[in-house]
Order: C-alpha cells, then structure tokens, then sequence
C-alpha cells in the first residue's frame, strides 16, 4: 500500500495489513459549520497516536467519530476494518474505551463499581468482575483494598484520572480514545501519569487515540503525532520528525517546548 508522507513530501510503502482505525475521505460538520474536511488517516493496532492542533482545529470531532458518537457527512470510518454506520452504536462504544478530561466518574458509585460499569454491563460473572476490578486498580497503581469501596469525592485528581483509565480498559477494548486526559491536572502529577501511561501501554499494547493541546505531552506519550489544522491534517509522522518539519502551521505548535523524557 503506498501512502503519501506528508512532511516530507514523497510516497512511502507501508506493511499490507488491516489497520486497527482508519479514516478515509472523511467530512464532518457540527452545528452545519464543516469542521472535518477529506480527511485520511490510518492507526495501526498497540500504536499510539497523538491528535494535536489549535482550538478548533477538529481533533476531539475526529476523536468522536471511532465510537460513533458523531457520524461522518462523507468517507467512512473504519473500526477493525468494518464501516461504524455498521455497527450498533452501543455494542461499539463498550467494546471502545473512552477517557475523558473531567472524567465523568458516576458519583453515586464506588470505586470498584465505576470500574466495573461496562463488564456488568456485558454480563460477565461477577467473580470475573470483581478480579477484573482488582487487577485494574493495581496496574494503575491504586491499592485494590483502600481504593475499591471509595466514592469519587473522596480522591484527588489524579487518582481520579487513575480510576477513569481503570474503566476505560475494564473490558479489554482493542482501542482506548482518550480526549485531554491530563488537561486538567498539575505539572507533578501528570509528569507521573505519563508514567503510569507508558508503563500500562508497554503491558497492553492497546490502539490508543490520544487528543491533546500539550506538544510535549504528545511527544512524550505517542508513537506517531497527527497535527490537525483548520479541520485537516497537515502532518503525521513521528514526533522528532514531526518537530523537524518546516511547516509554519507545525513548527507554531512547537515553539521552545522541551520533550520529556
């Protein structure tokens, strides 16, 4: 399959194998302003891919339309090679992961019980639940037996956002969409979510679409970047090659920031 490069200018081969998310030829507009245009763009399976741009510029619209909480005007999109519009919406959403800036942890349930929303949901045995809960807490670094019976009023932020990711992989999704996770969490404590992020997607190894206005936070987290401008994209490659380029639109969103390593 040959795929135009679009930093460099030149076509490059790339491997004959199905993506895990592909967007092909996609529009998409909100409130009838075109916010999407011709879009294309494909995700492999485990790979990380950060959306950066400015406000407005489309990305969380991109993001919306993996679990069809929006549908395209025009192209498709395609989740394990199959079209969204032919997927039940509910079926694909608890197969998707979904994790959010504010989090959106149900106040009236615990801990435990938020994480284990959607595999109850499923009909799993609650002894499967309950292991599955267990698991999740440790692997974010959340104690199982202090934080499972706790209610969301009772953590901090970044606990918080442990329990969100917690639920987001709660049934094993092959793709996690995650939409300004750590926009809202201080300088320390998103360091050490970056942390915990790059230590569970080494184990998991998860298709993961990350949205962010964070450049350094996108270098740090994603194998590939895609930079959105004015509803397309302008560049997706690595991150060091994607700060190599000499797009204005690309090097703006750069500026002086250090990657962190």
């Amino acid at each position: 399959m040959i795929m135009w490069h679009p930093i460099k200018g030149c076509p490059t081969v790339t491997p004959m194998s199905m993506p895990a998310v592909q967007f092909a030829d996609v529009a998409a507009s909100r409130g009838g302003r075109g916010v999407l245009h011709d879009v294309s763009l494909s995700i492999d399976a485990g790979e990380t891919l950060a959306l950066v741009g400015r406000s407005g510029s489309g990305k969380t619209t991109l993001l919306r339309l993996v679990n069809r909480l929006l549908d395209p005007d025009r192209g498709r999109v395609d989740v394990d090679g199959r079209d969204t519009r032919e997927w039940d919406p509910i079926a694909l959403r608890r197969r998707t992961g979904y994790v959010i800036q504010d989090v959106g942890l149900f106040p009236h349930f615990t801990v435990a019980d938020n994480i284990a929303t959607v595999p109850r949901l499923l009909d799993w045995p609650e002894s499967r639940v309950q292991a599955r809960v267990g698991e999740l807490l440790a692997m974010v670094g959340l104690d199982p037996a202090d934080f499972s019976r706790r209610w969301p009023d009772q953590l901090s932020g970044g606990q918080r956002q442990r329990v969100g990711l917690a639920r987001a992989l709660a049934a094993d999704p092959a793709v996690v969409l995650m939409d300004e996770p750590f926009g809202a969490l201080d300088v320390i404590t998103k360091r050490e979510l970056h942390a915990e992020f790059r230590r569970v997607q080494r184990s998991l190894h998860r298709t993961v679409l990350i949205v962010t206005h964070d450049i350094a936070e996108a270098s740090a987290l994603a194998d590939r970047i895609a930079v959105l401008d004015e509803g397309r994209v302008i560049a997706v490659d690595t991150p060091d090659r994607v700060r190599a380029s000499a797009d204005p639109r690309v090097l703006s969103l750069f500026g002086e920031v250090p990657l962190e390593r």
